[in-house]
């Protein structure tokens, strides 16, 4: 029970805090130079955060006088626009609260366009003084066309939806909310009535899903609660959430942590049955929002125009929301599922003390990835290889944790979709890891699905003994290792300085991230690009963590252009290293070399073999159709010449030595197939005739 409400029961769902703080907020606001809402705003923003107290910045003491100064510095975010200066205020949120945003920059065409949907006047919001609020106006006629317009919204935001590759509500349901949404003051003037509430400028979607697992419809955030939910009249509905929230709230803390099967409902007394199955209400109800109880959120409180334009509140927050929205080409995966299972997979190597409590922070993006080690190279090479420890695991109990985690089958069962899956998880670890990186899945190296059932081999090597393996000039196995590791370690940078596109792109280059990485790999120039690519990543990894970046030795002036302490360089000194410009260096090559161009480097004996088997697949399959064209080739000939079929004994004889001369092909055919399959058996060679031919009858070798 609260202490200071000894009525209203304790629980995983947040109250609104006590009202003396949210009078300390509003004064907050009032008194903060960044601030630009007035005492309506930032009253209904007082009812959308809880824990205010620590936000509030005052001077003095009790026996002088305690006064409000403003919020803290550390709360508010500065957000720079062309437009001007955002200044978010950095809070914790209620799952219940806020709205969907009805005037999504994404769905202002749609709107504009529609002939049937009513289009609102929205206007800013200026101040007493002549500036502008951080606040935006929009007048409806009445309420019908306010739900008219909000039914498209929503049924737009519906169909965004079925473009994505996952259920973004059960994901909220099992592994909570993660990304910061975004909220920004609206007034509404609907007829005779005003009143202010707090929109989604990102994250609507999410905001609308928490409403659904809370009970409640979208509209509530805008409009209010009807108070026929808690058990008052039809026909009327509280605007403020001060006046239902906690009613709300104490209802879901009085049901969480039952279980709603356990809540017995009687046959025989329809009253009491219609009690149980609105008990069993709540708890369903509290069981699906518990990750969502509490989330974390940014509300915009203050915009300055920037210097010489014209004041356009509106425009500086499509500009945040696109930068959260537009991503390039290859963004469009299923990122926040990707990072909810790389979140869980984190977790859980933590539990089983499989990785440091700073390895943690780090891949949940509370620690900078510079952090891993002093050496910057260091740095890079020690936070790809943590990611493939906890996604592409090599020993047995890592394997076990990871496929459990995941809902995988076993190791022996993961298919090319399980492999892609994971690539997805890696991509999304590393991107939170370095902070604000775009590494899209489909342009880093995924491993084939062999490689994820066994996990990626690592030499263990420094930086510096793996620079100096990979460039070793004499060929052999280990020079093979490092290599292979080295262009893995490299691909962040390389995807970041947007040399690596995959089969994207207009370039023309289709060929997968493996097979380009492959190619320049056994070159000496291609082996310097991976240091240099590593070096920039380092470089990006220490800007994030806000440390000056020392400066890349043997690099040329840009980032990943030409390697410009090549003996060959076969490229113009000019041009950036893209992938344009990656598809020249290392073109498609015919002659089965599969080097490309670059300074070559001798092929080891692994490699030498390795290129033999390249075509392996082809000759099985060439193989396959061959012996297939053989046997329907017998089966039509059994037909005309078979047994009991009138022939002369001459035209028999004729048809024996034909028969005899295939024998001893079809005999070597089934010997070398025994051995391909490694089954032993006591026979040295085929034997028989050839209706006794039978495959895999070799010796295994």
């Amino acid at each position: 029970m609260s202490p200071r409400r000894p009525s209203r029961p304790s629980g995983p769902f947040p109250y609104l805090d006590e009202p003396e703080y949210r009078v300390q907020f509003v004064e907050a606001g009032l008194a903060d130079s960044r601030c630009t809402l007035d005492r309506s705003a930032l009253e209904r923003m007082a009812t959308e955060a809880i824990n205010l107290k620590p936000l509030i910045a005052t001077s003095g003491s009790k026996s002088t006088g305690v006064v409000v100064t403003g919020f803290k510095d550390s709360a508010v975010r500065t957000v720079d626009t062309e437009h001007g200066t955002l200044y978010e205020l950095r809070v914790k949120q209620p799952g219940l609260a806020s709205a969907i945003n009805q005037f999504n920059i994404r769905f202002a065409y749609d709107v504009a366009q529609s002939t049937t949907v009513p289009t609102p006047r929205v206007v800013p919001v200026k101040a007493p003084g002549g500036g502008q609020q951080a606040a935006l106006e929009v007048e409806f006629e009445s309420e019908k066309p306010l739900l008219e317009h909000l039914a498209f919204i929503e049924g737009r935001l519906t169909a965004a939806e079925k473009a994505r590759k996952y259920d973004l509500k059960a994901d909220l349901a099992v592994s909570g909310q993660s990304e910061r949404a975004t909220y920004h003051i609206v007034r509404y003037r609907v007829g005779d009535q005003v009143w202010c509430t707090t929109g989604a400028t990102a994250g609507s979607n999410r905001t609308r899903h928490r409403h659904d697992l809370f009970g409640l419809q979208p509209a509530v955030g805008l409009l209010g609660l009807p108070q026929q939910a808690l058990g008052g009249p039809a026909g009327q509905r509280w605007r403020n959430p001060a006046e239902w929230r906690d009613r709300y709230t104490a209802q879901l803390n009085k049901y969480a942590g039952i279980d709603p099967e356990d809540i017995e409902v009687p046959v025989d007394d329809p009253e009491k049955a219609k009690e149980a199955l609105e008990a069993r209400r709540w708890a369903e109800l509290a069981a699906a929002a518990l990750q969502v109880a509490v989330t974390d959120a940014a509300f915009v409180i203050g915009y300055v125009p920037a210097e010489g334009t014209r004041p356009d509140f509106d425009a500086a927050l499509a500009s945040t929301n696109l930068r959260t929205h537009l991503h390039g080409p290859l963004d469009f995966s299923g990122t926040n599922q990707a990072m909810a299972s790389g979140r869980k997979l984190v977790d859980r190597a933590f539990a089983d003390n499989a990785i440091t409590e700073l390895e943690h922070a780090v891949l949940t993006g509370a620690t900078p990835a510079a952090e891993l080690h002093d050496d910057p190279r260091e740095a890079v090479i020690e936070l790809v290889r943590l990611v493939d420890r906890v996604v592409f695991p090599s020993d047995i109990p890592s394997l076990r944790r990871t496929t459990k985690v995941l809902v995988e089958p076993s190791p022996s069962q993961l298919t090319a979709k399980h492999a892609a899956n994971r690539g997805e998880i890696r991509s999304a670890m590393l991107t939170a890891a370095v902070g604000g990186v775009d590494l899209p899945a489909a342009a880093m190296d995924t491993p084939h699905q062999k490689v994820v059932r066994n996990g990626i081999a690592t030499t263990g090597l420094s930086a510096a003994e793996l620079f100096a393996a990979a460039s070793d000039a004499v060929a052999s196995d280990g020079r093979d290792a490092a290599r292979t590791e080295l262009a893995h370690l490299a691909v962040p940078g390389l995807v970041n300085g947007k040399v690596l596109l995959g089969s994207y792109g207009s370039t023309g280059d289709r060929r997968a991230v493996s097979t380009k990485l492959a190619a320049a790999r056994i070159t000496d120039d291609g082996v310097r690009l991976f240091v240099e690519a590593i070096d920039a990543f380092a470089e990006v990894m220490q800007l994030r963590a806000g440390r000056e970046s020392p400066s890349r030795q043997g690099a040329s002036t840009g980032r990943l252009r030409r390697v410009s302490d090549g003996a060959v360089v076969t490229t113009d000194a000019a041009k950036p290293a893209d992938s344009e410009w990656f598809t020249s260096h290392w073109p498609v090559e015919n002659n089965g070399s599969g080097g490309g161009a670059g300074t070559p480097s001798d092929l080891s004996l692994s490699e030498q073999w390795a290129e033999k088997l390249k075509d392996t697949t082809g000759l099985v399959e060439t193989a396959k159709k061959a012996v297939t064209v053989l046997a329907k080739h017998f089966e039509a000939m059994h037909s005309l010449v078979g047994p009991g079929r009138e022939m002369t004994a001459d035209e028999r004889q004729d048809w024996q030595d034909e028969l005899e001369k295939l024998e001893p092909i079809v005999a070597k055919a089934g010997k070398y197939l025994g051995k391909l399959r490694y089954r032993p058996t006591d026979a040295d060679a085929t034997t028989g005739g050839i209706d006794n031919f039978a495959f895999g009858t070799g010796e295994a070798e």
